[in-house]
């Protein structure tokens, strides 16, 4: 398993010891749970005892702590959701650390596209605009016409 912060670990093992004393009052065994949330024995054991790591990444573990506490009877999703919010909290202040230390250098795509279709506008229009007509090139063409319409 990834290592977990302070904060995490303190709120697993109060989470763990809450579903052992609980599992304990209502005499259920480590199997039933097991056999009725479809986890390993060994993982729910790992769990309870406190041997963090034993078990698996914790959004996995997030996923086991919320059925261990359905089928106890509890809430498991706000059990899950303590746990949650530790982890999204430690990797959301880990994220802005990380991105203050980087330099700001992105480009958005969009620049990049309006660019390359303006240059690809332009290379069109040149390729495909007739040849200009200019008014010294008609005159020649003018007076060869009225030469001919002369001479007849």
């Amino acid at each position: 398993m990834t290592l977990l912060n302070q904060a995490q670990i303190e709120q697993l093992k109060e989470i763990s010891t809450h579903l052992r004393q609980v599992r304990q009052e209502k005499s259920i065994r480590l199997e039933e749970i097991a056999a009725q949330t479809l986890i390993r024995t060994g993982v729910l054991q790992a769990l309870e005892e406190e041997r963090f790591e034993e078990l698996p990444e914790p959004v996995f573990l997030q996923g086991f702590i919320r059925r261990y506490g359905d089928a106890l009877g509890l809430d498991g999703n706000a059990l899950s959701f303590t746990l949650t919010t530790n982890v999204v909290r430690q990797d959301s202040k880990s994220d802005r650390k990380n991105s203050d230390n980087k330099p700001n250098t992105y480009i958005p795509l969009v620049i990049t596209y309006i660019l390359l279709l303006i240059a690809a506008s332009a290379g069109l229009l040149h390729t495909l605009n007739p040849r200009q007509i200019t008014s010294e090139s008609l005159t020649p063409e003018v007076n060869t016409q009225q030469s001919m319409v002369i001479n007849r």
